[in-house]
């Protein structure tokens, strides 16, 4: 070894272990984050060419209901029935008594979660039929029978819900009719080996009555749950169907080891940022991506990008 380059050598070793003590201290000051994968599912390849048939409209009960929710954006939480919003004057609804901030807790021994249920009980039942409604005011509940009114069809609302989607625990889309009807779903989902058009009447032993009451229940489980679907045959009979919801597990949204290297993203990857040996003022290297737009830099004055302007088809 010539003497310029021992003197290069020694000079390289007493840098590393000036720098050894930083990197030290950065690596012991790292932190890691990670957070649920909720990446966007591709869109659902099939679709059945019904959507759902036509209500008459002839159920008119007079009540227009919400979620029974806690109201606390800061502790949400969703407890059993809907509650009432509105009550129609001159109304079935009315007549029986039922006031703003009521909840209706079953309809004909049906136990009811969503909106979406209360209206499917109604389009099965038709007008002028007996109802037996269960209904909580304060710390009492009350039995409640009445006589479901007739509506004019031509005077019911031109637009109806067609299906609601559940990307998060079936990746199906489901529809109301006599139960939740899968109208769409991913090949590659829990519900993937079910057939278009199949009818959801049970989930775990309970009656499903509507496409939205059978999300919103599945939303509620934890990822990866099994659950006993009851499936609706040909004639007459339930076939439990066993089906584990989908869990796609977390990702890294964030690591970092101060002046070493960070490393952010979205958790659905639509943004990510790389940082080697961060400096502040200066960075040897950094890579980030925004949907399709990618960009590198060196040193913060060489710079490319590709991507810049494509939109997501």
């Amino acid at each position: 070894m010539t003497p310029r380059h021992s003197s290069l050598a020694a000079a390289a070793r007493r840098a590393l272990g000036a720098l050894a003590p930083v990197l030290l201290v950065s690596i012991g000051l790292g932190s890691c984050q990670t957070a649920p994968d909720r990446s966007i599912p591709d869109p659902l390849p099939e679709t059945l060419s019904w959507a759902l048939p036509p209500s008459d409209g002839t159920a008119f009960l007079g009540l227009e209901v919400r979620e029974n929710d806690s109201g606390s954006l800061e502790s949400l939480s969703f407890d059993p029935g809907v509650r009432v919003h509105k009550v129609t004057e001159r109304s079935p609804a009315q007549a029986a008594g039922i006031q703003v901030d009521d909840v209706i807790l079953e309809m004909d021994g049906v136990e009811l979660a969503v909106p979406e249920d209360l209206e499917a009980l109604l389009r099965k039942a038709g007008g002028g039929a007996r109802a037996a409604l269960k209904a909580q005011r304060g710390d009492t509940v009350f039995n409640i029978e009445l006589n479901l009114g007739g509506k004019d069809a031509a005077s019911a609302p031109s637009a109806s819900e067609a299906f609601v989607l559940d990307p998060a625990r079936s990746r199906g889309a489901w529809g109301t009719g006599d139960g939740a009807v899968l109208v769409s779903r991913a090949a590659d989902g829990p519900v993937g080996s079910l057939p278009l058009g199949a009818r959801v009447v049970e989930l775990n032993g309970e009656a499903i009555v509507s496409g939205r009451g059978l999300v919103r229940r599945l939303i509620s489980m934890d990822p990866g749950t099994t659950v006993e679907l009851g499936i609706a045959e040909a004639g007459g009979d339930v076939e439990p169907q066993k089906v584990t919801l989908l869990d796609e597990g977390r990702r890294t949204t964030r690591f970092s080891i101060p002046v070493v290297a960070t490393y952010s993203a979205t958790p659905d990857r639509t943004r990510e940022d790389f940082v080697l040996l961060d400096l502040y003022l200066i960075s040897l290297f950094r890579y980030s991506r925004e949907g399709k737009e990618k960009q590198w830099r060196v040193l913060r004055f060489f710079q490319f990008a590709s991507g810049v302007g494509e939109l997501d088809e």
